[in-house]
Order: C-alpha cells, then structure tokens, then sequence
C-alpha cells in the first residue's frame, strides 16, 4: 500500500501566483544541460510531480514530447490549459510511485520540489530510474531563497521550538547528501552541474507573507495540529507588529536555481 503524499488540490488555483520560478532561467538552465550532454536536443522528457506544468512548460514550447503526472487533478487541470496549440504535452493525473510508462520509455527525467512531499521518496527515485533509458539523466531543479522571507522563518523556527521539526513528509528539502547518497545505492552516478548564477529579484511584504501562511499554502505547515497552526499565526502577527512598517514592510529577496543531476547505470 502506497504511503501519504502531499496533494496540492486545495491550493491550485494560488500555486501560479505564490511561486516565482522564472521562464527564461529554466530555458537558460535547460540549454546548459543540453550542451554538457545531460539533456537531449529532443525526446520524451517525463515531469514527474508536475503540478502546474512550471518546469516542463518551457520543454514543450522548445518541441520536446513532456508527460507530466501528479496526484493532484486541479493542477493537472491548469497545467493542460497551459499549453499552445500543438504542444506535444500529455499533463494527466498519476502517482509517481507508480508511472504507468514502459521500462527505459523516457529520455529524461525533471522534478522539482518532488522528493519532500511523499514518504516513500525512496521509491519514487527506484521508480524514475526504471521509466528512464540507461544512461540518461534525472534532473532536480529547485529554486533556493524564494520561501525564505522572514515572516516564514520566524513562524518555521516557533514550530521547530514547539516540537514540530520535521514537517516534511518525506526528503528534507535540504538533503542533498542524502539523496546524493541514495542515489549512488541505486547504482546512479551524480553529475555536478552549477546553475547558481541563474538569479532574480523579488519582493514580499510581511502582510503578504503572513497571508500566505493563513492560506495554508506551504505543504510543510500542513500537518501541524489546528491549535498549533492557530497558535504560530497569532504569535507571528504579533511579532510583525514590532516592526516600525508592521505588515507594510518589505523583505527583497535573491534566489537562485539549484540543480542535481543523476546518470542513471547504462
């Protein structure tokens, strides 16, 4: 029996709009790995975890074949109204756990913040390895500094000291070594690749962020207790008020693509 998995339905319609992941940096990213020969020129390219399609889309439109699954029907839903006329994009619901593709059927593999929110994240890294062809890569691509703003931290440090660390049902999303670790047990050979000059700007204003936490958009709150959750929001509305500016401050931010990739055994 297949473990718990996040399942983003509930937030679909706000994920567009709360994650700032750039176009032209993914294409940017995309081309660097095609030149070092980490990526096909063409192919079948498997989005696994694809939500609203922000990491594949750019593939399509470059005339890639991209199948995307994710458990959660309302971002497949927006993913596939995403795509242009002709776009060779196959967005249906699935579990990554068990991907209904033939054995070595994919050129190549991109997930991105995938791995934290499913238990048996370990499964799912044996699951990529058999639908990709031998040898070909499983790119991660995740954004790092993006989340970071104060507001999330002082209401993620307050969990932590509350006794709520640990929220992510699977990978910590910081675990690089570990899944680095994982990966050369399953036979995989990791690629460094540096895509960290891939920057941009972006700003959020503590009331914003505040809002976001109040939405529940952040899957690693999602498990707290209700009194909890309750309890962290009042704690850090107050400690917004502290400030001169209060909700109206401003927290600019700079983050930057982070990229792992894993040639699978030939």
């Amino acid at each position: 029996m297949l473990g718990p998995a996040s399942d983003y339905s509930r937030i679909a319609s706000r994920y567009d709009s709360t994650r700032d992941l750039p176009k032209e940096h993914l294409i940017a990213c995309y081309a660097r790995l095609v030149e070092r020969g980490l990526m096909p020129n063409r192919g079948a390219i498997l989005d696994a975890g694809c939500g609203t399609g922000q990491v594949s889309l750019p593939l399509v439109e470059q005339g890639y074949d991209v199948h995307g699954i994710d458990i959660a029907a309302k971002m497949i839903e927006i993913a596939r109204t995403k795509v242009q006329p002709g776009g060779r994009a196959h967005y249906a619901v699935g579990d990554v756990r068990d991907i209904a593709l033939h054995a070595g059927s994919i050129d190549a593999v991109v997930v991105s913040k995938l791995f934290q929110h499913i238990e048996d994240w370990k499964g799912v890294c044996r699951e990529l390895i058999r639908v990709v062809r031998p040898g070909a890569c499983i790119i991660q691509i995740n954004e790092r500094g993006a989340f970071g703003n104060a507001v999330r931290r002082y209401f993620a440090r307050r969990a932590d000291e509350l006794g709520f660390a640990g929220r992510y049902l699977g990978l910590n999303p910081h675990g690089e070594a570990e899944l680095r670790a994982h990966m050369k047990a399953e036979g995989c050979d990791a690629i460094p690749f540096d895509a960290s000059d891939l920057r941009w700007t972006t700003s959020i204003s503590y009331g914003e962020a505040l809002g976001r936490l109040l939405e529940k958009l952040y899957a690693e709150f999602w498990y707290l207790p209700e009194a909890v959750h309750r309890q962290l929001i009042a704690e850090t509305s107050a400690w917004i008020e502290t400030h001169p500016e209060g909700r109206a401050t401003i927290d600019r931010l700079t983050p930057y693509l982070v990229v792992e990739v894993f040639r699978t055994p030939r």
